[in-house]
């Protein structure tokens, strides 16, 4: 089990680092989406448990993009 947690940390992490932490297009937005729903049913078949896991993480991640602008950093502005 400790193996697909481990996977699905991974696997967010690298779809959320591809798109370099940046305001997306909305063709980017819909490729990375897609992407997250194709991983979706990876998990899916581990059981509810990791099942939520991975939806838990790919939420916050898509929260962060919808937020816009999450490279900005505030020490840059100055």
């Amino acid at each position: 089990m400790t193996r697909i947690i481990y996977q699905v940390f991974t696997d967010v992490w690298r779809l959320a680092r591809k798109y370099e932490f940046r305001r997306l297009t909305d063709s980017e937005w819909e490729a990375f989406c897609g992407r997250g729903e194709e991983l979706l049913e990876r998990y899916r078949e581990y059981g509810p448990e990791v099942e939520m896991l991975y939806r838990d993480l790919f939420r916050a991640v898509q929260a962060l993009y919808q937020r816009g602008g999450c490279h900005e950093n505030k020490r840059e502005e100055g």
